[in-house]
């Protein structure tokens, strides 16, 4: 199930980048959580999730594609942030930067709707 990421305000902004609307989610599907947020995009399968909560996102900690060290955000609103760890530590590449990522924070539109989904998609 696809769940949409929240762009909020800065919707006009983010999609001169390339974050629209129908290519910034959240895929839960055939053992696997897709990560997407304009170009960029990672999948993750479900055994290595290994556990997902809500989490606050500060505000100077920016909008938009973000890292830091173990860190990929993608955050279009301050709202409704959740914080994906990950057992497996994954390489990745954002702006052309190599990443190590253990955790992602994604803003979501229905985040409690994502975390229900993702409980049960790792019990089957």
């Amino acid at each position: 199930m696809r769940h949409p990421i929240k762009l909020g305000k800065w919707y006009p902004l983010l999609a001169l980048l390339g974050a629209t609307r129908s290519r910034s989610y959240v895929d839960i599907e055939d053992g696997a959580v897709t990560f997407r947020l304009g170009a960029w995009q990672m999948t993750v399968p479900d055994e290595d999730l290994e556990e997902a909560s809500m989490a606050h996102w500060p505000w100077y900690g920016g909008i938009g594609w973000r890292m830091g060290p173990g860190t990929v955000g993608l955050i279009g609103s301050l709202d409704n942030v959740v914080k994906v760890k990950l057992s497996n530590p994954r390489k990745t590449r954002m702006m052309f930067i190599p990443v190590m990522v253990e955790r992602l924070f994604v803003s979501l539109e229905d985040a409690e709707a994502f975390l229900d989904e993702l409980e049960r998609s790792k019990e089957r």
